[in-house]
């Protein structure tokens, strides 16, 4: 017999406990250790820039360069969480986009869940359990990155001081390439999926050129260019998205 037809609260009534208050009592802790821990990343860096001959000027400044760089994604990620809201409830959603902040490894979790209960996420036939079952997909799935990362993270300095010892830049000329190589494979994905998409790419490519132009000149707005063509271009696909 198929799971979902032992299931309850189907045709959306799982959200009575998907957005309860049982539930945001379970998130809200997690969130408040996350926030905790930015803090006391940004207080021990802070105290590292004497060690590396970083005045407090400079520390103010790549922090206010790097708040505003956060204000494109931040609003992207407030967008895409109103939407996995209306899927899995508003606490968990919260949650999930706090911790990993990717859509798509959350949604795979979500999708792989109700899978295996036989059910279409969100579905009519979309129940407790089946949420359920979501909730331990999405949870577990994430658990591979943290077991690499306590494993072999702190093992990095000693990798690269070995390869620093055949060339000083190679370490940074791999680190480089891995980012372009990240960053391309995320854009790729993404200009395949719409016009709104690729205008956004392209808007926030020509932006980003231009305002590293404009900053030969003008020095001081450096720190805000990354955060500024964010924004650029999340307007023009928005703008794009309406017309078509």
């Amino acid at each position: 017999m198929p799971s979902f037809l032992l299931d309850t609260m189907t045709n959306g009534g799982y959200m009575e406990i998907a957005n309860s208050w049982g539930l945001w009592l379970c998130v809200i802790p997690v969130v408040i250790v996350e926030l905790a821990q930015a803090a006391i990343f940004i207080r021990d860096a802070i105290k590292a820039g004497d060690l590396v001959g970083l005045t407090k000027q400079e520390c103010k400044e790549a922090m206010r360069a790097g708040a505003i760089c956060t204000i494109g994604p931040g609003i992207s990620m407030f967008t895409v969480m109103v939407a996995f809201m209306s899927l899995i409830g508003a606490p968990f959603a919260w949650l999930r986009l706090s911790i990993i902040g990717t859509i798509t490894t959350e949604m795979l979790g979500a999708t792989a869940g109700a899978t295996a209960m036989g059910v279409d996420l969100a579905g009519p036939n979309y129940g407790i359990e089946a949420f359920t079952c979501s909730v331990w997909v999405i949870t577990l799935n994430t658990w591979g990155f943290f077991i690499v990362n306590l494993l072999f993270a702190h093992k990095m300095e000693s990798v690269k001081v070995a390869m620093e010892k055949h060339d000083i830049r190679m370490f940074n000329t791999i680190g480089g390439c891995l980012m372009i190589g990240c960053i391309a494979m995320f854009l790729a994905q993404q200009v395949v999926a719409g016009i709104p998409q690729l205008t956004a790419a392209i808007a926030g490519f020509l932006s980003m050129t231009l305002l590293l132009f404009v900053t030969k000149k003008h020095p001081r707005l450096s720190e805000y260019t990354l955060g500024i063509a964010l924004i650029i271009g999340i307007l023009v696909a928005q703008f794009v998205a309406q017309m078509i």
